[in-house]
């Protein structure tokens, strides 16, 4: 949701001045899901599926299309936050777009501090019920975060600053 709605920001001149979402702009928000948050997310729910599951669920006793399901969410929450963005930008509502980007971020902020002691974990579901999860540090869980987080803020930055510069063509055009 927050990225959807922080690429809407970016493209807040195309969106101000009329522009329909469904043009390449939102090709280029297609393109960051498929080719960067897909195989993130499948690696992690692969390798490292307790710790995607944030030891909530059992991931081994989910049926076999769960996987699906989530890719499915995280499309649908991107083109929400993206959809949501564009049309506060058509009502002309730019400082509701930014608060929303500020309420999401706080959400997550609160989400990340409630649940601080499971994403510092890695382990099996049994393992971190029964306390005996290792810390993030000693596993390659660590690395693999450091690695996919670069690759997906690295891809955030691109997407956003290529509509950016949209806006620029879109603007003088």
């Amino acid at each position: 949701m927050l990225v959807g709605l922080v690429f809407a920001a970016c493209a807040r001149v195309q969106f101000s001045g009329g522009a329909a979402p469904w043009g390449r702009e939102l090709v280029a928000v297609l393109s960051f899901e498929a080719i960067i948050v897909w195989p993130v997310s499948l690696y992690y729910y692969l390798v490292f599926p307790d710790w995607s599951w944030m030891y909530f669920v059992d991931p081994h006793r989910l049926p076999r299309g769960v996987s699906i399901l989530v890719l499915l969410a995280f499309v649908a929450m991107l083109l929400g936050g993206y959809l949501a963005g564009w049309a506060l930008l058509r009502a002309h509502r730019e400082k509701y777009l930014y608060g929303a980007v500020a309420g999401v971020l706080l959400s997550l902020f609160v989400f990340t501090l409630a649940c601080r002691g499971r994403l510092v974990n890695s382990g099996t579901f049994a393992e971190y019920h029964s306390g005996r999860a290792l810390s993030i540090t000693e596993g390659k869980l660590s690395w693999a975060l450091a690695v996919t987080s670069l690759g997906v803020f690295s891809g955030i930055a691109l997407v956003g600053f290529t509509l950016w510069e949209q806006g620029k063509r879109f603007r003088s055009g």
